[in-house]
């Protein structure tokens, strides 16, 4: 696998992004080799680079997390391998914007490419997608429960579908994101929510997530040693007391009235600028 650090030639410069592959110390070695084979076969042209990310025991895990916040906003304590992996996202993103790309692809160690003829069509588009507000396009997504199933808005860019969901759906698998996206996410010094939960809190960190509908990329842990946080989490989703899950209820019903809010506020700015424009 090449390293944004090495000389790149013109011609992949030209397609200003880069595919960052998260990992870290506890993953099983079968992610890595799995990530490279499949990267090698699917999009050989594309650098990409292998970000170490975080496990419980590192000190960025502790400086980034703030307990107090989390108590305050957050149905229940994370738990120290959920706040790695979004230390780890973020280390991603920060290492990003210091490379000279217009767009990266960040991919947790354990993905599965579906769809191989969308994700280089995705890659290649990668501007195109994350142009205008959107600066996150999701390429998996935790299917939809059947309330939320379909989208506030659908666009079309060169062959590739995109939808935009009632609310960002859990899944951090896969993702193409902006300059402006990693630099909306890193503006908050500490986290509280797990990064699957912040994104829900879209218009906290001013970010338009949209995603590449039936999932083009699948997570494939199951075959890749496991999940590394699913005993942990549901251990600590054991330890919730009776008023932290009314809390949490509550929280819920807020987060899903300032959606249904900044939904309204969405749609009023996409047709009035259709007006403007002319188009549908």
């Amino acid at each position: 696998m090449s390293n944004p650090n090495l000389n790149i030639s013109p011609q992949l410069r030209k397609n200003s992004v880069i595919i960052q592959v998260l990992t870290c110390s506890k993953s099983p070695k079968a992610r890595l080799v799995s990530a490279q084979q499949q990267l090698e076969k699917f999009l050989p042209d594309i650098p990409v680079s292998i970000v170490m990310g975080y496990v419980a025991s590192d000190n960025e895990v502790h400086r980034i997390y703030s307990p107090s916040l989390n108590r305050r906003l957050m149905k229940r304590p994370l738990t120290e391998a959920e706040i790695a992996i979004y230390a780890g996202h973020r280390k991603a993103m920060a290492e990003f914007l210091k490379s000279p790309y217009e767009a990266t692809l960040i991919l947790e160690d354990d993905f599965k490419i579906v769809t191989p003829d969308i994700i280089k069509l995705s890659v290649e588009l990668a501007p195109e997608l994350l142009n205008g507000t959107r600066n996150i396009v999701k390429l998996f997504d935790f299917q939809p429960k059947k309330t939320c199933k379909e989208p506030i808005y659908r666009e079309t860019v060169k062959g590739i579908s995109l939808v935009k969901y009632k609310s960002p759906r859990a899944g951090m698998v896969a993702y193409l994101i902006s300059r402006e996206g990693a630099e909306n996410f890193l503006a908050r010094s500490s986290v509280f929510r797990m990064v699957d939960e912040d994104i829900k809190y879209f218009w906290e960190l001013d970010l338009d997530i949209w995603s590449i509908p039936e999932n083009p990329v699948t997570d494939n842990s199951d075959r890749l040693g496991g999940s590394l946080v699913d005993e942990e989490r549901q251990y600590a989703r054991r330890q919730k007391t009776i008023c932290r899950s009314v809390y949490g209820n509550i929280l819920t019903i807020h987060r899903k009235f300032k959606t249904f809010l900044e939904n309204i506020k969405y749609c009023k700015s996409k047709s009035r600028t259709s007006q403007e424009t002319g188009t549908n």
